[in-house]
């Protein structure tokens, strides 16, 4: 068998500087995801493609927000953008986000992982043509949704700006280029590298997704079932011997469900969650496995014994070469262990135990002033309280029972009030003469 044939829509050229950077937000990926289900779901035919907005500043580019565009087909076959549609749409999207103002930047479609095809050569210059000078083409794989690659974490995609090359079929056309001439030119693809960005609001809408997606099922409906269904109820149309409310209540019997069987909202939170630990850890397993196999391929180093060389070749026994940059991040990942999981264990949580117990006695103390306070301001009040009622049982005390009225120094008998009382001088409590001197 001989080689596959390369694609010859991907351009051969050399990466260069001038190629813009691309930061891909999840909303992006979230908006074809949906896109794809519900292509699918409905079973619609044709290609699904969509529009893609964005910041450009210079050779950096932000792909935020996606949308899926109406496609119409000519009178050859072909498959256009609808242009009164597509350009109302896009209106739409730029009067929503105008702070920061987003306009084109690309457009998606669906294609295998060799390459474009010819078939988005007409929609990709339709684009170039109305709405931007250079729209990136953002390709989505489906069928590499569920490789193996794409469980270990990459994305079933890849990103390309298009280049224009001269069209020479033949290695020697170049040295027989004639100054002036009109070359004809041809449309290539070249790959970007992309990073993926998320804001705030973009991880909280990720991780609802997750969660909802954590646990959901297909189901598939069967046809037997179905058929049964259909006959039985044209049976039922020709006898006639079934009421409405009887056939309703058969139906409800059949299609009562187990309780037990349906999960409550803490439990698709519980299940989605260990899902993700799930993930994560069959992850970090295989990565693991990587570094092991990796490190296990290497010659022996010369830290174990001095009389090897420092940067040995490769052999039969040891293929792969040393790279110092990968045993860096190794020596740095297995160096960050103790940090996240100290080794002494038994004195951290000692030590922790003790921060606890210092600030539960700090809690305490505080607890006491402020108890000692307000039993302080308790006995400041009771004792006005008190000092308030006495007083008031001394005003409203009758005549004959305080001791104001009781004469003179002495002690003396009845005569002496009325003499205290009429001017005949003053007891020890006694009352001022009311009316002047010897008035009586």
């Amino acid at each position: 068998m001989g080689e596959p044939t390369a694609n010859p829509l991907i351009s051969t050229a050399r990466a260069s500087d001038t190629s813009p950077t691309v930061q891909l937000h999840p909303l992006v990926l979230l908006t074809i995801s949906d896109c794809i289900t519900r292509h699918t779901l409905r079973q619609q035919t044709g290609p699904v493609v969509g529009a893609i907005l964005g910041q450009q500043n210079g050779q950096d580019v932000t792909m935020e927000v996606a949308f899926q565009a109406k496609l119409k087909s000519t009178d050859d076959g072909e498959v256009t953008l609808d242009d009164e549609w597509f350009s109302k749409r896009l209106e739409d999207f730029k009067d929503v986000h105008k702070q920061p103002a987003l306009d084109i930047v690309g457009w998606f479609t669906l294609g295998p992982a060799s390459g474009p095809e010819p078939h988005v050569l007409p929609l990709h210059a339709r684009i170039s043509e109305l709405y931007t000078e250079s729209p990136i083409l953002f390709l989505f794989h489906p069928e590499a949704a569920f490789s193996e690659a794409t469980t270990a974490g990459k994305l079933p995609l890849t990103l390309y700006e298009s280049v224009y090359e001269n069209a020479a079929t033949d290695p020697n056309d170049k040295a027989m280029d004639i100054d002036g001439a009109v070359q004809a030119k041809s449309i290539k693809f070249k790959e970007l590298v992309y990073s993926v960005e998320t804001g705030e609001a973009e991880m909280i809408s990720v991780d609802f997704v997750a969660r909802g997606g954590g646990n959901a099922t297909a189901i598939e409906g069967s046809a037997e079932s179905t058929a049964s269904n259909a006959g039985s109820s044209k049976v039922d149309e020709a006898a006639g011997r079934k009421t409405k409310g009887k056939q309703k209540e058969e139906d409800k019997e059949n299609d009562t469900l187990d309780e037990s069987t349906v999960l409550t909202a803490e439990d698709d939170e519980i299940i989605s969650s260990l899902t993700a630990r799930i993930n994560a850890i069959r992850m970090l397993s295989r990565r693991i496995s990587l570094l092991r196999a990796y490190l296990s391929s290497l010659p022996p180093s010369y830290l174990s014994d001095p009389t090897l060389p420092l940067s040995p070749s490769p052999d039969a026994t040891h293929p792969l070469p040393l790279n110092h940059s990968i045993l860096r991040s190794v020596s740095a990942t297995l160096a960050r262990l103790n940090i996240l999981a100290p080794p002494d264990s038994v004195a951290f949580t000692l030590e922790s135990q003790q921060e606890a117990s210092d600030v539960q006695l700090v809690n305490l103390l505080s607890s006491i002033t402020n108890s000692v306070s307000a039993a302080r301001d308790l006995g400041r009040k009771s004792s006005i309280v008190e000092y308030a009622k006495q007083q008031n049982r001394i005003r409203t005390q009758p005549i004959g029972m305080s001791g104001g009225y009781s004469g003179g120094g002495g002690g003396g008998d009845s005569g002496e009030f009325f003499d205290t009382v009429l001017g005949g001088g003053q007891g020890r409590g006694g009352f001022a003469k009311p009316y002047g001197g010897n008035r009586w």
